[in-house]
């Protein structure tokens, strides 16, 4: 059974994961779903949506570890969830450009363009 199936099994069992946020100092649930990608900016740890940004607790290699399958490591700094790239496109240095649902523009590292390519089949 792979980390995938253990993911899917729970999500039908449980229902959706969530992480919890903190925006205008008040807990907020987020939906792993909803996120696109989670970064960590000047020490604190913050969960971007489509139109929400929250601030986590606790360090990147922290949460990394609580993700799922979805979400995989595109830099130094940041989490990005695979179902919400809309398309990829060369950079440059062996770099690349993934262009979310949102039409926010994310660049992978190059030691990680391994990884995307890989779970986006290319």
């Amino acid at each position: 059974m792979t980390e995938s199936i253990k993911t899917a099994v729970a999500l039908l069992e449980n229902g959706e994961n969530i992480i919890i946020g903190i925006k205008d100092d008040t807990k907020v649930p987020v939906k792993m779903n909803d996120i696109y990608y989670i970064e960590s900016v000047d020490e604190r740890t913050y969960a971007y949506t489509k139109n929400d940004c929250y601030a986590l607790r606790g360090k990147l290699y922290e949460l990394e570890e609580t993700l799922d399958f979805r979400f995989f490591r595109c830099s130094k700094s940041m989490i990005l969830n695979s179902r919400k790239i809309k398309n990829v496109r060369s950079g440059d240095n062996a770099r690349m450009n993934a262009t979310l649902l949102n039409d926010e523009v994310i660049v992978i590292s190059r030691s990680y363009v391994k990884d995307l390519k890989k779970r986006l089949g290319l």
